[in-house]
């Protein structure tokens, strides 16, 4: 079970693993204090009860202030903190993960490795851009 995220014309596949490693690099690429405060959320997770609710009261303030002090698009914020497993961000969306992602590209494999179409951050850019173009909504599910 895994990620596929689309566009109107191009698809790409990957675990929840690659999918996180890939709102990481949007996250580092975006600043480096959001990429610090988005990287604590697994801790989070691994919380429970009162414990887990204060933690999240404190991670959600923090947001709000990065998002203030940073002018953080919230497509970008949209896109990071959405349902892993089904989500979509409008092709205003796009347009702001575009201009902090367009310079950047890596060798990194967020895909299944040893499948021939192993998903690379180019991949995603292409679907960013498809979206932007075709004026559709980037998907996952």
């Amino acid at each position: 079970m895994g990620v596929t995220i689309d566009s109107k014309n191009h698809s790409i596949d990957m675990g929840y693993d690659g999918f996180n490693n890939l709102r990481l690099k949007v996250a580092e690429l975006t600043g480096k204090e959001i990429f610090e405060h988005y990287k604590n959320l697994e801790k989070g997770m691994r919380l429970f009860g009162k414990e887990r609710e204060k933690f999240f009261e404190e991670y959600d303030k923090k947001i709000s202030e990065i998002h203030e002090k940073y002018n953080v698009p919230d497509g970008i914020l949209n896109f990071l903190y959405a349902s892993d497993c089904n989500g979509s961000i409008s092709p205003e969306a796009c347009k702001q993960i575009w201009e902090v992602i367009k310079d950047y590209d890596d060798n990194i494999l967020y895909g299944y490795i040893g499948r021939s179409d192993c998903a690379k951050f180019r991949d995603f850019k292409e679907i960013v851009k498809d979206c932007i173009e075709k004026q559709c909504k980037l998907k996952w599910f």
